[in-house]
């Protein structure tokens, strides 16, 4: 998909080699969806970051544009469609085993409130102001006021787990 991104690269295929580090990282998405001033949120039961809440989202499938796949992974498990999509966000993270991402962090609105029961987990609906008040990863609480700064920059972190899955060094830059 040819869209302007940010002023090193133009395409999401570039910005995913751009931020390779390692060829154990997979590439995933997750979106940030709100409907009236409630965040979409998901208890994870496995890793990575089980038992915290994550936005919905998941692994980009083969030949399948970044996009897309957000759209189809947060229907899969929310029932939900997201609209005014919007990349707030890239990472690439380096660490142990389900800890190796270039992760593409979008916001949105869902369609509607009234959700699916997920496999994933239990979804649950968090008021944006208690956002960095709920069980979120420790690395998402980092990146939370990034994500959600109501403007239009298009970040890029970089993050790297210890193989305790604890945050070694990471940093945030305009992309």
């Amino acid at each position: 998909m040819d869209r302007e991104i940010g002023y090193k690269v133009k395409r999401y295929d570039e910005l995913i080699d751009f931020l390779r580090k390692s060829p154990k990282q997979k590439v995933a998405t997750i979106c940030y969806a709100e409907n009236g001033g409630h965040f979409l949120f998901l208890l994870r039961k496995k890793e990575p970051f089980t038992g915290y809440l994550v936005p919905p989202g998941g692994h980009v499938e083969k030949d399948e544009d970044v996009e897309s796949a957000i759209r189809r992974e947060f229907l899969e498990e929310t029932g939900l469609e997201i609209v005014d999509l919007k990349l707030k966000m890239v990472t690439s993270e380096i660490g142990p085993e389900h800890y190796n991402w270039i992760l593409f962090i979008f916001t949105g609105k869902t369609n509607g409130s009234d959700f699916v029961e997920s496999d994933e987990g239990k979804l649950v609906w968090v008021k944006k102001d208690e956002i960095l008040r709920a069980n979120l990863s420790p690395i998402d609480k980092l990146l939370v006021p990034y994500i959600l700064d109501e403007t239009d920059i298009v970040w890029k972190a970089e993050i790297e787990y210890s193989e305790e899955k604890q945050i070694v060094r990471w940093w945030v830059e305009e992309l």
